[in-house]
């Protein structure tokens, strides 16, 4: 979301734009957010803190980034229905209680259908939106290559319906999707054998014996109070907990308690969009308490009531 925000901020909220209300919510904290994992997780040096909590390492990773960005398409990548078709998951794939498609598809379109209303308030036609010269420079700003770069968004503003599909698309990365890779990690963390967060050998001194490997694992993979590392002190069973604590803290600034944000421009559409969060809200109360009864798994990590607006964790 960096580049994007960057050029939102250098386009639209420096011209005080009616469209920068519905992209403000969106780009709250993240610039922090970033400056410090720069400090932290994605600090490029010798004995980063982030090649101590990946098995891949800072640089791989970055490298590993910089191999999607170039295959990267504004919207074949970012939009849900398409990212989905590229997996062999569009709705036409017969997958009962895929749930992240389920959820994600009924806020996707919740989203198209309040981006849609919210340009139908700014816009009378085609042409009002082509003529609109900060929204040009918008659009320039964000893919210029000396600029924010985005490969696949437009370079130019022509109609309404592009507008919606960008608006729809910027405001599903930072919530809707964020909230589906982010917020798991608690769940997944919080248990250790998943994922420990620390090794205490190298593997090329795993046992070769099948039968060695299980206590070998628990020696050196799981934390321990006594470790000689600093940063593996922490006590050993609130460890990775509290680290994915940390990184799926709630959000203050979720999706569906903007009404302040647009209480001047947008009102009736936001109003509209509301409402449909609502039924989409009973909708994942209701088939969470089925699962529950069936002691199933519940998925309520694309629950309107929790998925926040901005990527501010």
């Amino acid at each position: 979301m960096e580049p994007h925000i960057i050029a939102i901020y250098n386009t639209l909220r420096k011209e005080k734009h009616p469209l920068y209300t519905f992209l403000k919510p969106l780009c709250k904290d993240t610039l922090f957010l970033n400056w410090a994992a720069r400090g932290t997780l994605a600090s490029f040096k010798a004995d980063a803190f982030g090649d101590k909590l990946s098995s891949v390492g800072v640089g791989q990773f970055m490298q590993l980034i910089g191999k999607m960005w170039s295959r990267y398409s504004f919207f074949e990548k970012s939009g849900l229905p398409s990212e989905l078709a590229s997996r062999g998951f569009d709705e036409d794939f017969d997958m009962p209680n895929y749930l992240f498609r389920e959820d994600g598809m009924n806020l996707w379109n919740a989203y198209g259908t309040f981006a849609k209303d919210f340009v139908d308030e700014i816009y009378d036609s085609d042409e009002d939106v082509a003529s609109d010269t900060v929204v040009q420079e918008w659009a320039i700003e964000t893919t210029d290559a000396s600029r924010g770069a985005v490969p696949g968004f437009p370079t130019s503003f022509k109609d309404k319906d592009t507008l919606v599909r960008v608006l729809q698309t910027l405001m599903w990365i930072p919530s809707g999707l964020h909230a589906a890779v982010n917020f798991p990690q608690y769940d997944y963390y919080g248990f250790v054998p998943n994922k420990p967060m620390g090794m205490r050998a190298s593997l090329d001194s795993l046992p070769d014996k099948d039968s060695d490997i299980r206590s070998w694992m628990f020696e050196f993979f799981f934390p321990h109070v006594s470790s000689g590392e600093e940063w593996l002190k922490m006590d050993a069973s609130l460890e990775s907990t509290q680290t994915a604590h940390i990184l799926t803290l709630p959000s203050n600034t979720c999706i569906d308690n903007l009404s302040d944000n647009f209480a001047k421009t947008g009102t009736k559409a936001y109003a509209k969009f509301q409402k449909n969060l609502d039924k989409i809200t009973d909708g994942v109360n209701d088939r969470n308490k089925e699962s529950k009864k069936a002691k199933k798994a519940v998925y309520s990590y694309l629950n309107p009531s929790v998925v926040p607006a901005s990527i501010d964790i």
